[in-house]
């Protein structure tokens, strides 16, 4: 399975699955893009669990640390288990062009048996199938993987749509 969606994505230095994109969005300047990725941020990253790490306007950067919830659930008689997989989202602007790096860091098995509490295990990405061949739940961490493409390829288009659309945000005072 890997291999066959292998040129999607990329394995980064830290052992994460990263996949990059390069948008080209002629006739807007830098400040106008960081503009609308705050925005997406703002909009997307502002709960507990997914957030904004960094800003850096003057470079035109913005990284942004999410996850995505129940990517897996197995239910046995024994067990239950969630999976959610963690991410980092890192945008990075200039006149004309943005560059969006997505990148899946690890797992986190929330496993809840007939007593609580839940148990929670956190598990590199490449520490698990179908990296590992000899990885915990083979098929549970194969649905966890392709599902967290998924979600991959989902956000960076988000991310995409955001940065090409004029901003449609009207500041109302409201409150």
């Amino acid at each position: 399975m890997v291999e066959e969606i292998k040129a999607q994505w990329q394995l980064d230095e830290n052992g994460y699955v990263t996949y990059p994109k390069v948008v080209d969005c002629p006739e807007t300047d830098k400040t106008e893009l960081y503009k609308r990725a705050m925005d997406y941020f703002a909009d997307n990253y502002s709960d507990v669990n997914s957030v904004i790490q960094e800003r850096d306007v003057v470079n035109g950067i913005i990284i942004g640390k999410g996850v995505f919830k129940k990517v897996q659930v197995h239910t046995s008689v024994l067990k239950n288990s969630i999976v959610d997989t963690w991410h980092i989202l890192k945008v990075e602007v200039r006149d004309g062009r943005a560059k969006i790096t997505l990148s899946l860091t690890q797992y986190d098995e929330s496993v809840r048996g007939s007593e609580p509490p839940d148990i929670h295990y956190l598990y590199p990405i490449t520490k698990q199938y179908p990296f590992n061949p000899a990885g915990y739940e083979k098929d549970l961490y194969e649905q966890a993987f392709k599902i967290s493409l998924q979600k991959a390829v989902e956000a960076i288009a988000s991310v995409e749509r955001a940065l090409l659309e004029k901003s449609t945000k009207e500041k109302k005072d409201t409150w």
